[in-house]
């Protein structure tokens, strides 16, 4: 009975200690969360400045991705630790907000695979980020720029089907990259989507659509500079997509179909809003959008507006009484 006791002891001591070190844990996550909050921008723009303290000031850097809760962050090198077997890199997408990030199409072969992704929300993250090559000898790679690598066994197979693909719709990718004209620099076969018929990304030294977005909103942005680093789109099409597949058809029945050429067009411009870019032209797009709202309407294009209904005799002499009540009421007033 007393060595009973005894255990029980133990047992309950060792809860104690269990709980406390889980409140210390807690209360350790809170006061760093604090000091990330308050000093986060310094770190990060030291990581931009101080080349020689940057490996440390990385180790402080916090993130939300795709396997961290709402409030909740990851370090790098927890990243690292548990990083699925075979991955070689770490991944990242930079955006407004984790909302939206989430739902990226850049995200979907990642996802698939398990790999986790930093969510860089914060202006300065893309521009620190671009300073540090690699963490731990893990490379950092922009999941919404082209030459996206997974380093695993899987990438080889994937582009064995890829180059089989390229081949089997050559025409088409020849006839998509005619329609749109100097609006991409190539159209290729994507490696990275799985639900989306299209992606739109940029080369490895242009600026992201978040770059882009925060280059303009700068107050004394230099338009050179931009449209020197502002690099071509980069197509990626899915070629399993019903879209795609049903887009090849007909430009193979008819290579000039208008209709046929307008719905390639309005698939690039969503593939455009999607990846965050601005439409070159919103005129266009939206004649576009209306004229395929008609057709889904069943609106003939030569149907006109409505004629405008004519009053009636009751609403026009409603109208002249108020009329006269505000010439009396006016009249009162010039009086008084």
């Amino acid at each position: 009975e007393q060595e009973q006791e005894q255990e029980e002891e133990e047992e309950e001591e060792e809860e104690e200690e269990e709980e406390e070190d889980e409140e210390d844990g807690e209360q350790a996550i809170k006061k760093f969360k604090d000091f990330s909050d308050a000093f986060g921008k310094t770190i990060k723009l030291g990581i931009i400045e101080d080349t020689k303290n940057r490996k440390k000031l990385a180790k402080l850097l916090r993130f939300e991705s795709t396997h961290t809760k709402d409030g909740e962050t990851v370090s790098l090198s927890r990243y690292v630790k548990r990083m699925k077997e075979g991955q070689k890199h770490i991944y990242y997408i930079a955006g407004e907000n984790k909302k939206d990030l989430e739902s990226s199409p850049f995200l979907e072969k990642l996802k698939k695979r398990g790999y986790e992704v930093l969510f860089m929300t914060d202006p300065i993250d893309e521009y620190a980020v671009q300073h540090m090559d690699e963490f731990e000898d893990h490379k950092l790679m922009n999941a919404t720029k082209e030459d996206l690598k997974f380093g695993d066994k899987e990438e080889k197979k994937e582009k064995k089907r890829r180059e089989k693909a390229k081949e089997n719709l050559k025409d088409f990718i020849d006839w998509y990259k005619k329609v749109l004209g100097d609006k991409v620099e190539k159209i290729i076969i994507s490696n990275r989507l799985t639900t989306s018929p299209m992606a739109i990304v940029t080369g490895t030294y242009g600026y992201t659509a978040n770059m882009e977005r925060l280059m303009k909103a700068q107050a004394l942005n230099d338009p050179t500079r931009y449209s020197f680093m502002a690099s071509k789109k980069t197509i990626e099409i899915n070629p399993y997509h019903p879209v795609i597949t049903k887009l090849n058809e007909k430009s193979q029945e008819d290579a000039e179909d208008s209709d046929t050429k307008e719905l390639a067009i309005m698939l690039y411009d969503s593939a455009i809003i999607q990846a965050g870019f601005d439409i070159d032209d919103q005129t266009a797009f939206n004649q576009r959008m209306i004229k395929f709202l008609r057709q889904g309407l069943n609106i003939d294009e030569s149907a006109g507006m409505a004629d405008e209904p004519e009053d009636e005799p009751e609403e026009e002499e409603e109208e002249k009484k108020e009329e006269g009540d505000d010439e009396e009421e006016e009249g009162k007033k010039e009086e008084l």
